[in-house]
C-alpha cells in the first residue's frame, strides 16, 4: 500500500506536470487587446473613450495642481513660453497636457467620439496581426497634438514591434 506522504507527493508531481504541459496551451486574456475592442459594441467603445478622455483630463489636472504645492508659487518663475505667460507651475503644466478636442464635452452625450473609436476600430480591422497592441496605447496617439490615422498607428506599432511583444 502506498503511504499517504508518497500519495500526496505523486499527486503534487502529477498536478505540476499537467500545469506545465497545459501552460503553453492556455492563452491568457490580453488586457486592452484588439480582440476585446472588436468584441464591444459602439456604445461600449464610446464609454471607454469618454472614460479615458475624462480620466486623463482629471488626472493631469490633479497632478498639475500639485505642482503649485511642490514649488513655491510666491517666487517668480518664467516659463520661457510666450504663448503661456503664467508664472504658476500648475498653469505651465496644464498648458502641456494632452487634449482631446475631437470629442463632445457633454458627458451625457456619447456621440461625437467616432474620431477616436473609428481610428482604433479601423486599425484593428485592417491589421489583425497587431491586435495585441493595447487600445490605451493607441489612445495616447490620438490626442490633438499627435493625432494619427490607422495607417500611422500601424507605423507606431511596427516601431515598438508589438506584433510579437507580450501584452503588459
Amino acid at each position: 500500500m502506498i503511504s499517504r506522504a508518497r500519495f500526496v507527493l505523486a499527486l503534487c508531481l502529477a498536478t505540476s506536470a499537467a500545469t506545465f504541459l497545459l501552460a503553453g496551451q492556455i492563452r491568457p486574456v490580453d488586457r486592452y487587446s484588439g480582440e476585446e475592442w472588436l468584441s464591444w459594441n459602439g456604445s461600449e467603445r464610446d464609454i471607454y473613450v469618454r472614460g479615458y478622455i475624462d480620466g486623463n483630463g482629471w488626472g493631469t489636472s490633479s497632478v498639475c495642481r500639485t505642482a503649485d504645492d511642490l514649488f513655491e508659487t510666491n517666487q517668480v518663475r518664467h516659463p520661457g513660453d510666450e504663448t503661456h505667460p503664467s508664472d504658476f507651475p500648475s498653469a505651465r503644466c496644464l498648458a502641456k497636457r494632452p487634449t482631446y478636442s475631437k470629442a463632445g464635452h457633454d458627458p451625457r452625450d456619447l456621440t461625437g467620439l467616432s474620431a477616436y473609436t473609428g481610428v482604433i476600430t479601423e486599425f484593428y480591422s485592417k491589421h489583425p496581426e497587431y491586435r495585441r497592441v493595447p487600445f490605451d496605447y493607441l489612445m495616447m496617439w490620438l490626442n490633438d497634438k499627435d493625432f494619427k490615422t490607422a495607417d500611422q498607428l500601424l507605423e507606431m506599432a511596427k516601431k515598438r514591434n508589438w506584433d510579437s511583444s507580450p501584452v503588459y
